[in-house]
């Protein structure tokens, strides 16, 4: 492990996170809302840190090793949420505690929150929110890889640990240039997301806050009923298919921009995204219309379809108050929240590919039962999938029900209900801050004890990173070694 390695990564991310904070610094002093003092002095304080620490400890040819990269990630995120509480805290809005949630939950796209009523909080605040949501949906580790030359860190194992994708893919030779192509196809999603809402009718704040959020996944709205406020079928639109959009392989866009379409609409993952979307889509406006708990099967298709894309992908948006649906939309909607989106994308959960090689290995093993002498390799896209990443899979799955199990004992243990505890767990793990119930709502998060909310701040880096990057790092092996 080498130290010098570690401060000067961080010391970058911590000036950059600082930058960062300029901006909402600046909308502060346009808007004279009585915050500028709040981001500016931090913001101020990270960018004079942070570059000294990078200046003074930066070394192009040290040797960087797995412990660095895993270090400098994970230690990454947290400083980035520390230094993002910042603002909620000098501000007033928020104690420590709920600050450093606030902030976590901004970052790592998980959309929980303790603000009851967005309206009444200052708009420099409400953008400070969305531009946390929007740069840890890209990643502000990836972000360091662009910029991987100026800092001299091992840009591959950097990549790979951040965004944990269980089949990797390299977009073009130099990782650093696979980085800003995911970065370039993040912007343009953001624009468009801005257009197209503003086209739709929204405001110009709504829509920059709300087109920031989207392409995260985040799910951080300017208003207290999210997207339901709007009542605007032009908004649901353009927000369903940003979500959509941003829920997808960030490497498809790169391969359809080079004319690679045969391979795009091939991909068995895309294929089976849009599937579950629609499917679920489906089933719910069945269920809701024939339960007439809609009186219109349009109007029960326009709410099933919002919130399918919503729940799968972990924006957790809403449109309606689908705690009251029946208990099957209530399953399908579990079910989406657990899958997530496709991997390479800012979504949560276990990933729509590792959903399709869990159900395509079940099948195998179903197989195998009535014919135990037949040779089935497991393939994907008509390859042979490495035993390798099959047991990445398999151990993937085993771990993120362990640590479903885990979190929620831990929580049970502040003498939270049951039911109550794993929601909150689950919503974490799967970064989209919600369930069935209370759960989910700033009402539930501010009533947790401090310890509880603590708590689920680790839950949720565990599942912004993916479990292992962080997991890696509590065992004995990983400091011995």
């Amino acid at each position: 492990m080498h130290p010098r390695v570690v401060a000067s990564a961080l010391g970058f991310v911590a000036a950059a996170g600082g930058a960062l904070m300029l901006v909402p610094t600046v909308y502060a002093l346009l808007a004279g809302d009585g915050t500028a003092a709040a981001f500016g002095l931090p913001a101020l304080c990270a960018v004079v840190a942070g570059a000294a620490a990078f200046l003074l400890t930066r070394d192009p040819d040290a040797y960087v090793s797995v412990q660095d990269v895993f270090l400098i990630v994970v230690l990454g995120w947290i400083l980035v949420a520390g230094l993002g509480s910042l603002p909620y805290a000098f501000s007033g809005l928020m104690d420590p505690v709920d600050a450093f949630f606030e902030a976590m939950a901004g970052f790592t796209t998980t959309g929980a929150t303790t603000v009851q009523t967005p309206e009444e909080v200052a708009p420099s605040l409400l953008l400070w929110r969305s531009l946390s949501q929007w740069a840890g949906g890209i990643g502000i580790v990836v972000l360091f890889v662009a910029a991987g030359p100026l800092v001299g860190i091992g840009a591959s194992q950097l990549l790979s640990a951040e965004v944990a994708n269980p089949v990797p893919e390299r977009l073009t030779p130099r990782i650093r240039d696979t980085a800003k192509t995911l970065a370039y196809v993040y912007l343009a999603l953001t624009l468009g997301g801005v257009v197209a809402l503003l086209v739709a009718g929204m405001g110009l704040f709504d829509a920059v806050n709300h087109a920031m959020t989207t392409v995260a996944t985040g799910g951080y709205s300017t208003r207290s009923d999210s997207i339901a406020a709007f009542d605007s079928v032009g908004v649901e639109l353009a927000i369903t298919a940003g979500m959509l959009l941003s829920g997808a392989n960030f490497a498809l866009y790169f391969q359809a921009a080079r004319g690679r379409t045969d391979l795009v609409w091939k991909n068995p993952e895309l294929r089976a995204y849009l599937g579950i979307v629609a499917g679920s889509a489906v089933l719910m406006t069945a269920s809701l219309y024939a339960l007439d708990y809609q009186d219109s099967p349009l109007l029960a298709f326009r709410e099933a379809l919002f919130q399918s894309v919503s729940l799968l992908t972990g924006t957790a948006f809403s449109t309606a108050d689908w705690n009251g649906w029946d208990p099957l939309s209530h399953t399908i909607l579990l079910l989406l929240m657990a899958i997530g989106g496709c991997a390479g994308s800012t979504s949560g959960g276990i990933k729509v590919i590792r959903a399709v090689l869990l159900t395509s290995h079940a099948r195998q093993q179903t197989f195998r039962m009535l014919h135990p002498q037949a040779v089935t390799p497991l393939k994907l896209r008509d390859q042979v999938v490495p035993e390798r990443l099959r047991m990445g899979v398999l151990g993937f799955f085993f771990v993120y029900v362990a640590t479903l199990v885990a979190g929620t004992l831990v929580i049970a243990l502040h003498q939270v209900p049951i039911a109550d505890a794993f929601g909150s767990v689950f919503a974490c793990v799967n970064i989209t801050g919600t369930f069935l119930g209370s759960v989910g709502s700033a009402e539930f998060y501010s009533e947790l004890p401090a310890t509880a909310r603590a708590a689920l701040t680790l839950f949720m880096l565990l599942g912004r990173l993916e479990l292992f990057t962080v997991l890696v790092i509590l065992t004995p092996a990983f400091w011995r070694g």
